[in-house]
């Protein structure tokens, strides 16, 4: 008999299910193998369905909330047909006036910039935190200059670096000094891991 977490190893995909495309994801009416695939819906005038194949939920949900936000969509929804088959159904009704292809391609754009626009905030954030946590580590006016010369750092990253470096400089300047205080004496440190009890 299996434990449960033999059992679970059954339905464990394989690297090449996740990440590469098969026969799955043929496309009946060309015959060839493609990560998206547009099938025009019978029932429905100006709607289509994507089969977006190595995508999940992520790009799914992103997409249906962009297409959302267009004016000219009717319905946008998508949903992931089984979850061992690395795919989503995204269906998009438009207007007539335009197509479900312009209206994906648009919000996929919009997404790309909202991604950037994203990134770019973050890069700031972080920028910003590692400015300030460097100006918080120069050593005061009356102490050694910097190495180049006193000259402001390149990026608030040199800084920060810089900053370690000084550290490590005083931490093995300590350890230096202890050790030397230890031979003067003519004993050596007990070792941190035993201490005689008194």
């Amino acid at each position: 008999m299996a434990t449960p977490g033999q059992l679970q190893m059954f339905n464990k995909m394989e690297q090449s299910e996740m990440f590469g495309l098969d026969q799955r994801a043929m496309n009946p009416v060309t015959g060839k193998i493609e990560r998206i695939q547009i099938h025009p819906d019978g029932k429905v005038p100006d709607a289509v369905v994507f089969h977006i194949w190595l995508e999940d939920h992520t790009l799914g949900n992103s997409i249906r909330m962009e297409l959302l936000r267009n004016e000219n969509v009717l319905f946008a929804g998508y949903k992931v047909p089984h979850p061992l088959n690395n795919m989503i159904e995204l269906r998009v009704q438009t207007l007539p006036r335009c197509t479900p292809e312009e209206v994906v391609r648009l919000a996929v754009r919009n997404l790309k910039a909202e991604c950037s626009s994203m990134l770019d905030q973050f890069d700031e954030g972080v920028a910003k935190l590692q400015a300030e946590a460097a100006a918080k580590e120069l050593p005061p006016a009356g102490h050694a200059p910097l190495r180049d010369g006193g000259a402001a750092r390149a990026s608030p990253a040199a800084a920060v670096v810089g900053a370690e470096e000084r550290l490590a400089a005083g931490l093995g300047e300590m350890d230096d000094a202890r050790l030397e205080a230890d031979e003067e004496d003519g004993e050596e440190s007990p070792s941190p891991e035993f201490s005689p009890e008194a």
